[in-house]
């Protein structure tokens, strides 16, 4: 195959990689923002107030429909919410299916160019696991007469995480969750990228000496996201309920990816 021809390949690949890496991050976001409206709906004040709306429409045999009206545009709400979710968790799967599909592809094509696009398939999981939601937590009790009621909502993806950490003035720990999470795995995918031009090079030799040495914090990718878990999941009061989401799947995804593209580049220097 041509070089003309593998380069629209790879193009083509990153396209498609982008695509339903964007879909999911957006349905994702659609999902979070709908479950954000709906908790709204369903705190104490709202709860106490559809309680009452459904007395008053029982009462005036449905003369007064206020409970139904507004329980109709929740029905709503919930379904879009629900259709945004399994969208995202659609999308992700076609993701990662494009992944092995087209790794499959490039590399029984051409061995060095699945390096090139390995580095492209970390990158865009990292990005997408970067800005998407990783966790949603929501803490709710039961009352009697008013049933269950939220009384907290809560969802963090990795960049707003870092960002209301430093809002908080936790600048140490912002710092460590930025340089693990972000600087170190956006360089590492970076590099994975770039040694597929410069393998001729001696530039390619010392990428492959740097992976190496940072190869002993890949690792800390894992122990970031555990950090993170605990953190939403230690702040269990009265009840909690923690749903992971597509945030915390593409960053185990890059974890993956990029342990794969490092340990090609390590046999890749032993044999040199």
């Amino acid at each position: 195959m041509s070089k003309f021809l593998k380069s629209i390949l790879i193009l083509f690949a990153t396209l498609i990689l982008f695509y339903f890496g964007y879909q999911s991050y957006k349905n994702a976001s659609s999902y979070i923002e709908l479950s954000k409206v709906i908790s709204h709906k369903n705190n104490t004040t709202k709860s106490m107030q559809k309680k009452l709306n459904k007395f008053l429409e029982d009462l005036s045999l449905g003369i007064y429909d206020k409970y139904s009206s507004n329980n109709d545009k929740l029905n709503i709400l919930e379904q879009n919410a629900d259709n945004a979710y399994q969208n995202s968790i659609k999308n992700l799967y076609y993701f990662f299916t494009a992944v092995f599909i087209f790794g499959i592809i490039i590399f029984l094509i051409d061995k060095e160019l699945f390096l090139i696009y390995l580095g492209i398939a970390t990158l865009i999981s990292l990005i997408a696991a970067l800005f998407s939601p990783l966790l949603m937590m929501t803490i709710y009790k039961s009352f009697p007469l008013i049933g269950e009621v939220i009384l907290s909502y809560e969802s963090k993806s990795i960049s707003s995480t870092i960002t209301k950490l430093f809002h908080q003035a936790n600048y140490i720990v912002a710092l460590i969750v930025l340089t693990f999470s972000v600087l170190i795995p956006l360089f590492k995918s970076i590099l994975i990228i770039s040694y597929g031009f410069f393998k001729e090079t001696g530039i390619a030799k010392k990428m492959v000496l740097f992976i190496e040495k940072i190869g002993k914090w890949s690792m800390a990718d894992v122990f970031i996201v555990a950090v993170l878990v605990v953190f939403f999941s230690t702040k269990q009061d009265i009840h909690t309920s923690i749903k992971i989401e597509v945030g915390l799947y593409f960053f185990i995804g890059y974890v993956l990816l990029s342990m794969l593209g490092s340990t090609i580049l390590a046999q890749k220097h032993a044999k040199e």
